[in-house]
């Protein structure tokens, strides 16, 4: 069960969350898909992998390296800190530049934004205790591609549900991996669902 869990821990990584949810926008979501040209879609999808997947890991990685950090699952809350500022900036210089594309639609910028804010409360509340990333960072994909098919009236049921079920999964494994309590994981669900959710919905973006 625990070798389960560990996997599930490392294939459903909050590192991935971002760029998957560009891959929903561009690729999957219904309108978005067409809206969009596929070339546009696929260079967004590039400067995501770069900015939100291998600069986090690479930095995390040289952290590592360097004794700043113990281990590379960041186990250690109060390891977690730096490397997840440095994070977010990557996250955030990602949405500083979507935010300057002309057309871009407002739904896809709050969504990205919301899930930005909520890594960013996520981090403060680690600065005092330990909140569930995994679970933060799944159900901040959840909450935005919710939010998003909501306001532009699209049915991804399916999807949807799909996630769900994996803040779920991804929450039993970190309680049978003994890396959080309960309450540290359904904080991490709610912090990480609510608020992309319902930036997405108002659509709020600065």
């Amino acid at each position: 069960m625990k070798h389960i869990a560990r996997v599930l821990s490392i294939v459903i990584n909050p590192f991935i969350m971002p760029l998957l949810g560009v891959i929903f926008v561009f690729k999957i979501h219904a309108i978005y898909r067409i809206i969009y040209p596929n070339d546009f879609g696929n260079l967004l999808i590039l400067l995501a992998s770069i900015l939100t997947l291998v600069f986090p890991f690479v930095s995390i990685y040289v952290l590592y390296r360097s004794g700043m950090v113990s281990d590379l699952s960041l186990t250690n809350r109060k390891e977690r800190l730096l490397p997840s500022v440095i994070t977010v900036a990557y996250y955030l210089g990602f949405y500083y530049f979507i935010r300057r594309i002309n057309g871009l639609d407002e739904p896809i910028l709050a969504g990205y934004f919301g899930g930005c804010l909520a890594l960013i409360v996520s981090i403060v509340i680690t600065s005092k205790w330990k909140i569930s990333l995994h679970t933060q960072g799944i159900s901040s994909l959840a909450g935005m591609i919710t939010g998003v098919t909501q306001v532009t009236f699209v049915s991804h049921t399916g999807l949807i549900v799909a996630l769900l079920a994996c803040i779920g999964l991804v929450g039993t494994s970190r309680l049978i991996l003994n890396k959080h309590t309960p309450f540290q994981v359904y904080a991490g669900a709610l912090v990480g669902f609510a608020i992309p959710y319902w930036f997405a919905v108002n659509e709020w973006a600065i």
